[in-house]
Protein backbone atom coordinates (compact mmCIF):
# COMPACT_ATOMS: atom_id res chain seq x y z
CA UNK A 1 0.00 0.00 0.00
CA UNK A 2 2.79 2.42 0.83
CA UNK A 3 4.38 1.65 -2.55
CA UNK A 4 1.25 2.97 -4.26
CA UNK A 5 1.37 6.25 -2.34
CA UNK A 6 5.00 6.82 -3.17
CA UNK A 7 4.39 6.23 -6.86
CA UNK A 8 1.42 8.63 -6.98
CA UNK A 9 3.23 11.61 -5.49
CA UNK A 10 6.76 11.75 -6.84
CA UNK A 11 8.92 14.37 -5.11
CA UNK A 12 10.83 16.61 -7.46
CA UNK A 13 14.10 18.18 -6.50
CA UNK A 14 14.46 21.91 -7.25
CA UNK A 15 17.19 23.07 -9.52
CA UNK A 16 20.04 25.08 -8.06
CA UNK A 17 18.61 28.26 -9.59
CA UNK A 18 15.13 27.61 -8.11
CA UNK A 19 16.65 26.89 -4.71
CA UNK A 20 18.65 30.12 -4.75
CA UNK A 21 15.57 32.09 -5.80
CA UNK A 22 13.59 30.47 -2.98
CA UNK A 23 16.28 31.33 -0.43
CA UNK A 24 16.33 34.94 -1.64
CA UNK A 25 12.55 35.20 -1.28
CA UNK A 26 12.62 33.71 2.23
CA UNK A 27 15.41 36.06 3.22
CA UNK A 28 13.56 39.10 1.87
CA UNK A 29 10.33 37.97 3.55
CA UNK A 30 12.02 37.60 6.96
CA UNK A 31 13.64 41.04 6.61
CA UNK A 32 10.25 42.59 5.80
CA UNK A 33 8.63 40.72 8.69
CA UNK A 34 11.27 42.07 11.09
CA UNK A 35 10.72 45.60 9.77
CA UNK A 36 6.95 45.30 10.20
CA UNK A 37 7.40 44.09 13.79
CA UNK A 38 9.71 47.01 14.61
CA UNK A 39 7.34 49.49 12.99
CA UNK A 40 4.39 48.08 14.94
CA UNK A 41 6.32 48.59 18.18
CA UNK A 42 7.13 52.17 17.13
CA UNK A 43 3.45 52.82 16.29
CA UNK A 44 2.40 51.50 19.72
CA UNK A 45 4.89 53.80 21.45
CA UNK A 46 3.70 56.81 19.45
CA UNK A 47 0.05 56.02 20.19
CA UNK A 48 0.82 55.91 23.92
CA UNK A 49 2.54 59.27 23.67
CA UNK A 50 -0.34 60.65 21.56
CA UNK A 51 -2.91 59.53 24.18
CA UNK A 52 -0.94 61.31 26.91
CA UNK A 53 -0.84 64.51 24.86
CA UNK A 54 -4.52 64.14 23.93
CA UNK A 55 -5.52 64.12 27.60
CA UNK A 56 -3.77 67.45 28.16
CA UNK A 57 -5.24 68.98 24.99
CA UNK A 58 -8.70 67.73 25.91
CA UNK A 59 -8.48 69.13 29.45
CA UNK A 60 -7.42 72.52 28.06
CA UNK A 61 -10.23 72.55 25.50
CA UNK A 62 -12.83 71.65 28.16
CA UNK A 63 -11.46 74.16 30.66
CA UNK A 64 -11.62 77.08 28.23
CA UNK A 65 -14.69 75.97 26.25
CA UNK A 66 -13.09 75.19 22.90
CA UNK A 67 -15.00 72.69 20.77
CA UNK A 68 -13.07 73.23 17.53
CA UNK A 69 -9.44 74.16 17.19
CA UNK A 70 -8.16 75.16 13.74
CA UNK A 71 -4.53 74.27 12.99
CA UNK A 72 -2.39 74.19 9.88
CA UNK A 73 -2.65 70.38 9.87
CA UNK A 74 -6.46 70.26 10.14
CA UNK A 75 -9.14 70.84 12.73
CA UNK A 76 -9.14 69.28 16.22
CA UNK A 77 -12.69 68.56 17.32
CA UNK A 78 -13.68 67.92 20.92
CA UNK A 79 -16.89 65.94 21.40
CA UNK A 80 -18.88 64.70 24.36
CA UNK A 81 -21.19 61.69 24.15
CA UNK A 82 -23.65 60.54 26.76
CA UNK A 83 -24.07 56.78 26.84
CA UNK A 84 -25.64 54.32 29.20
CA UNK A 85 -23.18 52.40 31.33
CA UNK A 86 -22.55 48.95 29.83
CA UNK A 87 -24.24 45.88 31.25
CA UNK A 88 -21.74 43.78 33.16
CA UNK A 89 -21.77 40.00 33.02
CA UNK A 90 -21.75 39.65 36.81
CA UNK A 91 -24.94 41.77 37.00
CA UNK A 92 -26.67 39.36 34.60
CA UNK A 93 -25.39 36.35 36.54
CA UNK A 94 -26.59 37.82 39.85
CA UNK A 95 -30.02 38.60 38.39
CA UNK A 96 -30.38 35.07 37.03
CA UNK A 97 -29.40 33.54 40.36
CA UNK A 98 -31.71 35.82 42.39
CA UNK A 99 -34.73 35.74 40.05
CA UNK A 100 -35.05 32.06 39.12
CA UNK A 101 -38.84 32.34 38.81
CA UNK A 102 -38.80 34.83 35.87
CA UNK A 103 -39.62 33.76 32.32
CA UNK A 104 -37.36 34.53 29.35
CA UNK A 105 -39.19 37.73 28.39
CA UNK A 106 -39.23 38.95 32.00
CA UNK A 107 -35.50 38.28 32.31
CA UNK A 108 -34.91 40.21 29.10
CA UNK A 109 -36.88 43.19 30.43
CA UNK A 110 -35.13 43.03 33.81
CA UNK A 111 -31.71 43.10 32.15
CA UNK A 112 -32.12 45.48 29.21
CA UNK A 113 -34.92 47.82 30.25
CA UNK A 114 -33.55 48.51 33.70
CA UNK A 115 -32.37 52.08 34.29
CA UNK A 116 -28.62 52.34 33.98
CA UNK A 117 -26.49 55.34 34.87
CA UNK A 118 -25.54 57.69 32.03
CA UNK A 119 -21.81 58.20 31.51
CA UNK A 120 -20.20 61.10 29.64
CA UNK A 121 -17.43 60.09 27.27
CA UNK A 122 -15.15 62.79 25.91
CA UNK A 123 -12.88 62.46 22.92
CA UNK A 124 -10.85 64.53 20.50
CA UNK A 125 -10.10 63.77 16.90
CA UNK A 126 -8.39 65.51 14.04
CA UNK A 127 -10.37 66.31 10.92
CA UNK A 128 -8.23 66.75 7.84
CA UNK A 129 -10.03 68.57 5.02
CA UNK A 130 -10.38 66.64 1.79
CA UNK A 131 -8.64 68.22 -1.18
CA UNK A 132 -10.44 67.82 -4.47
CA UNK A 133 -8.14 66.90 -7.32
CA UNK A 134 -10.70 67.63 -10.02
CA UNK A 135 -10.92 70.95 -11.81
CA UNK A 136 -14.37 72.43 -12.16
CA UNK A 137 -14.48 74.89 -15.04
Amino acid sequence: MSDLLEEETPVQQPTQEELEDFKMRVSEWTKLDDQVRKLNIAVRERRTHQRALADGIQNFMVKFGYDNLNTNQGRIVHSVRKTKEPIKIHEIRDLLLEQKNLSGEQIFKAIFEKERPVVEKQSIRRVIPKVSMSLEI
